[in-house]
């Protein structure tokens, strides 16, 4: 029997390599799969899948490539998307999460963006190592 005050850990439902712009778009296909087979709504399903595209765009394009694992978790309540890659890590976190600010092209919404789509979001990066991102919505 589980232990009712440490939940057990998510279930691993899929696991995809990130390194290359296509792989952004399977990403986020597979994200809307597994939200639809559990009959969450289509506006809910776009707006977190646009979370999941924007992190991983991120990690091909700024960490050099990566991993992003898609889990259920231990109440099938959420669902929860990791995302990882061992680049160069993020030096000012505080900085990268305020829109308008880029490394690059882009508009700089990116990643505060990713986190108000989301309910749940934490970002562990460090420079010269890589980051993690862990993002969650509710089914």
């Amino acid at each position: 029997m589980a232990d009712p005050i440490k939940p057990s850990p998510p279930t691993l439902l899929a696991r995809l390599a990130l390194k290359e712009s296509r792989d952004v778009v399977a990403a986020r296909q597979m994200v809307a799969r597994e939200m639809k087979a559990h009959g969450v709504s289509t506006i809910k399903v776009t707006r977190f899948t646009t979370a999941v595209s924007e992190i991983a765009r991120n990690v091909i394009v700024h960490g050099g490539g990566g991993e992003i694992c898609v889990c259920l978790d231990s109440r099938a309540q959420y669902l929860v998307v990791e995302c990882r890659d061992k680049g160069p890590g993020i030096e000012d976190i505080e900085r990268a999460m305020m829109d308008g600010f880029t490394t690059g092209r882009g508009l700089g919404k990116g990643l505060g963006g990713a986190r108000r789509l989301s309910h749940g979001f934490e970002i562990v990066t460090e420079p010269g190592n890589g980051t993690f991102v862990r993002m969650s919505t509710k089914l």
